[in-house]
């Protein structure tokens, strides 16, 4: 609640709270460091000056990342017209990230998944970051995208065959 009236300090540690979600979910859509922070930095501005319309606060995770994929769809699509996309897949994130984990398996079974994922394309990698690393249901993405369920259902059911058919059992099927 002290968010919605201006706490810098309780707005901070809403920020804080996520910021790592944040990371994971703009680097979908954008892979240039400098982009990718000056998108979440531009998401922050925006979710602080528009916090107070957020009618319930413990949505707020939800519509930061609304927020969020809007203005890297934008910034994505400036890039596009001025043809500055960054082309590839970094998955060098993960493995930085991935070295900070305890447990090994945990390690490989992370950098297994988003390895699995970087051939999607965008639309289907974000909504399996969604339903399984922030573990929203199919109506939560529905909200957060802004696209009918059964369609976020068919783009994961699709995503989820796509993954089957190049791997099975774990093995990489040619």
């Amino acid at each position: 609640m002290k968010a919605k009236k201006e706490d810098k300090e309780a707005f901070t540690q809403l920020i804080l709270n996520i910021k790592n979600d944040l990371y994971k979910i703009a680097k979908m859509r954008i892979t240039n460091e400098e982009d990718i922070q000056d998108v979440i930095q531009e998401t922050m501005i925006d979710a602080y000056k528009y916090i107070r319309k957020l009618k319930d606060i413990t949505k707020f995770k939800p519509w930061i990342i609304k927020i969020l994929i809007n203005n890297a769809n934008k910034m994505y699509n400036r890039k596009m017209n001025r043809k500055e996309v960054y082309n590839g897949y970094d998955i060098e994130f993960y493995k930085d990230e991935i070295k900070s984990c305890e447990d090994i398996k945990l390690k490989e079974d992370t950098l297994d998944f988003y390895e699995m994922i970087k051939e999607l394309k965008y639309e289907e990698r974000i909504i399996i970051i969604l339903y399984y690393s922030e573990k929203y249901t199919t109506k939560e993405i529905s909200n957060i995208l802004k696209i009918n369920e059964n369609t976020i259902k068919t783009r994961l059911s699709r995503a989820k065959e796509k993954i089957k058919n190049k791997y099975e059992g774990g093995k990489q099927v040619g």
